[in-house]
């Protein structure tokens, strides 16, 4: 008697779904299988078995590698683009004023994760991070071959600063 007194109370020795040498008294709120422990996901909407509880991933970090061929022809324009303007700005009085070459940067990051995201439908992934930051470091590249990019530290503090804001708009 005292033993019968000592067993966990189950939903009438219902059986886990894939353990049928486990008895429970769960079961998915989706399919109403019963589940162990083992077994059991949680969700946002209470306890699902393996097969309703799969994760599947957002389609904004779905990238497929037409996504990349538009955000790559997109990353050229803006690093060539953006790299002769700032190198024509750098060149010009208004780089002789105080930051404004160094504001550049800011812009260059900016535009570049703002058009690699449209080129992308909006997507976000790593691999759209590193081609924004690259664009950044592109316009950087072409600016410094038109020998107009002022070597200080301001200078590279900010273009630093828009390779992360460019990262940014694109990131996980």
């Amino acid at each position: 008697m005292a033993e019968q007194q000592n067993k966990p109370v189950t939903a009438a020795g219902r059986r886990c779904h894939w353990h049928p040498d486990i008895e429970t008294g769960v079961s998915c709120s989706r399919c109403n299988k019963p589940v162990c422990p083992q077994c059991m996901v949680q969700s946002p909407v209470g306890i699902r078995c393996r097969g309703c509880g799969k994760a599947t991933p957002m389609p904004t970090f779905n990238v497929t590698p037409s996504y990349y061929a538009r955000a790559l022809a997109a990353a050229v324009a803006v690093a060539v683009v953006g790299g002769v303007v700032w190198g024509v700005i750098n060149a010009s009085f208004l780089g002789r004023i105080p930051f404004v070459s160094a504001a550049f940067a800011l812009g260059v990051g900016y535009l570049a994760g703002e058009l690699i995201s449209l080129a992308a439908n909006r997507k976000r992934g790593t691999g759209l991070a590193w081609i924004a930051g690259g664009t950044v470091a592109a316009a950087f590249l072409i600016t410094w071959m038109l020998r107009s990019f002022p070597f200080d530290l301001w200078g590279f503090l900010f273009l630093a600063v828009g390779i992360f804001i460019a990262v940014q708009r694109v990131r996980r």
